[in-house]
């Protein structure tokens, strides 16, 4: 934006002080190719204390404290949390000491260590993850895990969609 000096006839620049906006890549549909990409906590995180989130989010630093989430919340191959975890869906790739709730589905991947309790309607442990702990998949208890988030603020959407799980559940 220009505005011409009263004492000179050369404008002057004043900033802009709006956010800038997102650059468009080619091919990209606006604001909905972002919102379903997940968001990243990269490696060299360290987080202490309560996270919450209502995106999908993969965590591939470490949380030391409890989480509660309202999507689907994906520990990678390198992300650690010592705490419990609440999510709609949580697939765990790296380590977890503490209980998983998920109000629709827990998977631990083959390369998983998890030392806590896992409360779920649906359930998978893939042959080769380090597992200590037990498993709830009765009703009354994984709905104990969607109470943690307010029902104004749940979406009626699944993270994960009930094929996804099957094909997770049934790799070879």
């Amino acid at each position: 934006m220009s505005v011409f000096n009263a004492q000179s006839d050369r404008p002057s620049v004043i900033p802009d002080r709006r956010p800038p906006q997102p650059v468009q890549q080619p091919g990209s549909v606006g604001n909905e190719a972002t919102q379903n990409r997940p968001s990243v906590l990269g490696r060299t995180l360290v987080f202490k204390g309560e996270l919450w989130a209502d995106e999908d989010l993969v965590l591939q630093g470490r949380v030391e404290g409890s989480i509660h989430h309202e999507q689907s919340l994906t520990v990678g191959p390198d992300g650690v949390v010592i705490g419990g975890i609440r999510a709609r869906s949580i697939l765990v790739e790296g380590t977890v000491e503490g209980d998983l709730h998920g109000s629709a589905s827990v998977i631990v991947a083959a390369t998983a260590k998890v030392r806590g309790n896992i409360v779920a309607p649906r359930v998978g442990i893939m042959e080769g993850a380090s597992f200590n702990g037990s498993v709830d998949m009765s009703g009354a208890q994984s709905d104990s895990a969607e109470t943690a988030i307010p029902r104004s603020q749940r979406s009626n959407q699944p993270a994960l969609s009930e094929r996804s799980v099957d094909q997770i559940l049934n790799r070879p």
